[in-house]
């Protein structure tokens, strides 16, 4: 239910990397900062339509990227190249993230359940049939919750604290700087799950063995 650091490593390169190294490259060779930030968005949506070919379908997380990025470039052109929002886009995304996280603890199953799902089948119909019913194994319901509370303050956190750097330091500080920030906050988050998730799989089975 848990994205592997292989799964990801692609996406730290492409989403990190490659735009920070892209934009110290360019800036000295283009009007702005708009300029270059918007170029070196390349990356990312190189990597979304990559995943569209290959899967043959857009992933949820890929979407709100792309719309992400189009609100960035909007911005900085209804602003006359102000580069602000195209810095604080994905602030904006994983903060609206976490707030649904938050919101969705009143649902009758939070958000982390909804993202597990998606993660640990693909997609698969007859996989996320067999995912539907770890709903009602003992301890899984509250599990969700837990996990969902987490996710929601850590990303609304995250990104209050990368919206303030925006704002306050230079662009190229900027991008090292918030790309720390938002793997090692992630990191943690998916840390936590794998954590929660092994500790929880081992209550479940205590249980049912205690009831045989």
């Amino acid at each position: 239910m848990v994205p592997s650091l292989r799964m990801l490593l692609p996406n730290i390169i492409v989403a990190g990397v490659l735009p920070v190294v892209g934009y110290a490259l360019l800036r000295p060779h283009v009007d702005s900062d708009a300029v270059a930030l918007a170029i070196v968005l390349v990356f990312p949506v190189a990597e979304i339509l990559y995943e569209r070919i290959r899967r043959g379908r857009f992933e949820p997380i890929g979407v709100i990227a792309l719309v992400g990025i189009s609100l960035g470039l909007i911005g900085a052109l209804v602003f006359s190249g102000d580069a602000t929002l195209l810095k604080v886009r994905q602030s904006v995304l994983t903060g609206a993230f976490g707030v649904l996280c938050l919101l969705s603890l009143a649902a009758p199953r939070p958000a982390m359940f909804y993202m597990g799902r998606m993660f640990a089948t693909g997609g698969d119909p007859e996989r996320m049939a067999e995912f539907e019913e770890i709903w009602q194994l003992p301890t899984v319901p509250r599990r969700f919750r837990i996990v969902t509370l987490v996710w929601g303050v850590g990303l609304t956190g995250e990104a209050i604290f990368r919206t303030i750097l925006a704002l306050t330091i230079p662009t190229q500080t900027f991008l090292i700087v918030s790309e720390i920030v938002n793997w090692s906050v992630l990191g943690g988050l998916l840390w936590y799950s794998f954590r929660a998730n092994r500790t929880g799989e081992r209550q479940v089975v205590d249980m049912l063995e205690a009831t045989d």
